[in-house]
């Protein structure tokens, strides 16, 4: 359930339309409006929010240095990118930063809030031009026939394959979280994002998988 959000978007039509579809969901829910990154900082200093919606493409900023800075600044926060761009390069790069999801701007209004409900639970949210390009090679149980290192490495961004190795080396969130300079919710995200991307259920069958594969072809990346 979203109680409290933030929209920034340089685009106030867009912004307008999104409070709208959010406000229709959910009765009680508080909205904060930003046009830039300076005015949403500043909204977020003064506020507690739940979810940041936020486009990819803040004038005044490089791409994706707000998706940084929020996401280091704010690590408990809940951040969703929503983009016109479906290119699948800028998806991992938000996801790898920090980003609980990636929306592109033409996802259907239901399909829109069914994506904030599964980020608010812990998720991770990819959208289909880059679910469908991720081989579904690792079955539930963690046997993988055939597989190769450098396939499941593909399927990842660089911090998920950084982080893949340290849970195979068996260490807890706290501790990978520490390793990385990252916050333990940051790491929880990208725990997700690694089950997801490779069809397992839990942090041990990634662990044990990357064991047998580094065991298989030694890990120089």
């Amino acid at each position: 359930m979203i109680k409290r959000v933030i929209i920034v978007d340089d685009h106030q039509l867009i912004r307008a339309g999104l409070a709208d579809t959010l406000r229709l969901a959910y009765a009680d829910i508080k909205i904060l409006e930003a046009e830039n990154s300076a005015t949403a900082m500043g909204l977020l200093a003064g506020n507690e929010v739940d979810l940041a919606i936020i486009d990819l493409y803040i004038p005044g900023e490089k791409n994706f240095s707000f998706v940084r800075t929020l996401c280091d600044t704010y690590p408990a926060l809940t951040v969703v990118v929503l983009s016109g761009s479906e290119n699948p390069a800028d998806i991992r790069k938000c996801i790898d930063l920090g980003a609980s999801g990636y929306i592109p701007k033409s996802t259907p209004r239901q399909q829109l809030l069914a994506a904030l409900e599964e980020v608010l639970a812990g998720k991770i949210y990819l959208p289909d031009v880059i679910t469908h390009i991720m081989p579904a090679t690792i079955s539930s149980n963690g046997v993988a026939p055939g597989l190769t290192l450098e396939q499941v490495t593909a399927s990842l961004t660089p911090r998920q394959r950084e982080i893949l190795k340290l849970l195979a080396r068996g260490q807890s969130n706290k501790q990978i979280a520490r390793n990385c300079q990252l916050s333990e919710n940051t790491i929880k995200v990208h725990v997700s994002a690694i089950l997801r991307a490779l069809g397992l259920s839990n942090r041990t069958q990634a662990g044990v998988l990357m064991q047998q594969l580094q065991d298989a072809t030694p890990y120089t990346q």
